[in-house]
Parts: C-alpha cells; sequence; structure tokens
C-alpha cells in the first residue's frame, strides 16, 4: 500500500479531524494520503486520483453509496468504516478504525464486486449509474403514474402507482425491502422491480435476471416525475420521454474483511434484529 484516499462526510465537523488523525496513523507507516470531502455542494472527489491503492470513506451508508458512483467507473476499491447511522455498507466503528485498517494493511480481506445499475433518459445521451437503486416517482404531480414496464422490449405489466423502485442486490435491502420487495443476496444476479403503493393487489414485486434491459414508458402525461439515483441525485422526466436501466458495465468494488462481522448474513440478522426472538420451551 502506498497511497489511500481519505473520503469524509463534510456535513459533520468532526470527520474531517478523524480524517486527518487517519492520516498522520498512516504516515507514520510510511503510507501518503489524500483527503477529500464529500456530501456538500463543493465536493472534491473530481479531483480524486486514479492512482490510488483504495479509498477509506468515512461516514454511513448514504456517504458510501454517494462515493461508489465516483470511484467504481475509476475501478477504486471501496473500505468503509461507520459514522453514521446504520452501518450496512461500512464497517466496524470510528473506535476501533486502527484495527480494522491494519487488517486491510496486512491483507486480512477480500474484495466484493457488487453490481451497479445504469439508467437513461430517452432524450439524453447521459448514463447515470446506482449501486441501491434506481427510482422513478411522482414529485409534483398529485395523480398516480401510469407506467408500462417492458423488459427486452416485450411488455411485462402496467402500473398505476406512485413510481416504481428498480434494485441491484445490495439496493435490496434499503428502500426496496421498505417497499415491501424481497432480501437478496449481493451474489445474487438479479434485478428487482417493487411498485410503489400501486392500485392493484397483482402489482407485487418480482425479480429478473441481470442480463435483461428494462424500459418504462408512460401512459399518460404527468408533471414533476423523477427520475433519482440512490436516493440523492435527481434527474427530471418529462412527458413524452422514456428511461431505460440495464445492469452496469462499472462494479463497485467493496473492502470487507475476513470474520463473520462482514459476512452478509451475520450483518442482517444483526442489524434487522432477525435473530432478536428467543426460542422458549413450551413444554
Amino acid at each position: 500500500m502506498k497511497k489511500i484516499g481519505l473520503i469524509y462526510n463534510a456535513t459533520r465537523s468532526s470527520n474531517l479531524d478523524f480524517a486527518k488523525k487517519i492520516g498522520e496513523y498512516l504516515s507514520g507507516k510510511g503510507i501518503t494520503t489524500c483527503i477529500y470531502k464529500t456530501g456538500v455542494p463543493d465536493s472534491d472527489l473530481v479531483h480524486l486520483s486514479e492512482h490510488l491503492d483504495f479509498a477509506l470513506i468515512l461516514g454511513g451508508d448514504g456517504t458510501l453509496l454517494g462515493t461508489s458512483r465516483v470511484l467504481a467507473p475509476k475501478n477504486i476499491p471501496m473500505f468503509g468504516v461507520n459514522t453514521g447511522h446504520l452501518g450496512f455498507l461500512t464497517e466496524g466503528r470510528p473506535g476501533n478504525v486502527h484495527e480494522l485498517l491494519d487488517k486491510v494493511l496486512a491483507g486480512e480481506y477480500r474484495v466484493e464486486e457488487r453490481a451497479m445499475l445504469e439508467a437513461q433518459i430517452s432524450s439524453s445521451d447521459k448514463c447515470m449509474i446506482a449501486l441501491n437503486d434506481i427510482v422513478i416517482y411522482r414529485a409534483v404531480d398529485k395523480r398516480m403514474l401510469h407506467l408500462t414496464l417492458s423488459v427486452n422490449e416485450r411488455p411485462v405489466a402496467d402500473y398505476h402507482s406512485d413510481g416504481l423502485i428498480i434494485s441491484t442486490p445490495t439496493g435490496s435491502t434499503a428502500y426496496a425491502m421498505a417497499a415491501g420487495g424481497a432480501v437478496m443476496d449481493p451474489e445474487v444476479r438479479g434485478i428487482e422491480i417493487v411498485p410503489m403503493c400501486a392500485h392493484s393487489l397483482t402489482n407485487r414485486p418480482h425479480i429478473v435476471s441481470d442480463t435483461k434491459e428494462l424500459t418504462i414508458t408512460f401512459n399518460r402525461a404527468h408533471q414533476g416525475t423523477i427520475l433519482q439515483m440512490d436516493g440523492q441525485e435527481n434527474y427530471p422526466i418529462k412527458a413524452h420521454e422514456s428511461v431505460k436501466v440495464k445492469k452496469s458495465k462499472v462494479n463497485a468494488k467493496l473492502i470487507r474483511l475476513l470474520g463473520e462481522e462482514s459476512d452478509f448474513y451475520w450483518t442482517i440478522r444483526q442489524k434487522f434484529h432477525w435473530g432478536s426472538l428467543a426460542v422458549q420451551d413450551i413444554t
């Protein structure tokens, strides 16, 4: 390890001091560091070097999600240390960051490649990527959206709903799950589609192969409809436009430590309290 990027969520002032202390610790080991801020309008991630061994993310899952859209195309692995709330994608806590870093420097980790999605609005050449999910929702119009979902240009479902969540396996434990979708193992090669408050009991969440291309068209004029990436970036969709979504060629690389605390099923059991019910002796 020769050069590590330190990326901190600037909405918490304490994170900068934290990043500086980590920089001093790594400097003592002969490692060069560069500090970048994110989470604010004047984020300097655009200046991030592509010649990093990895980037240390100081923040919560939202910080890692936002950073992934910048780092994944640069093929830079990310190691998240949780200074936020849930910490589903990040590791440990600030109090043991030196211990966590020492494990990474010693090679006691694996790199998980997480699938990302890309979306394109029909009237634009720009492709946007997301690690968790892509959401189409009504932002201004009080009426339900009338959508048609096609898979590989074949119509599959019509939705009268507040919107549509299109999720990666990584994002299945976020908004998609809250809206009634299934939890997907990160190694599943699929895309989950979850209608939001659909006006039909038969409009259920479903999963398609990540080799498919999805097209969302609108069957009624609408106003203020938004395409949202990872709950952070918003793009307006005009009434005559459609949206295409498919698996991105870019994968996010997450550094995960060896041990049960980085195991997916251990994490959902602890974070979502799936293991909170004690077995009772009914005899």
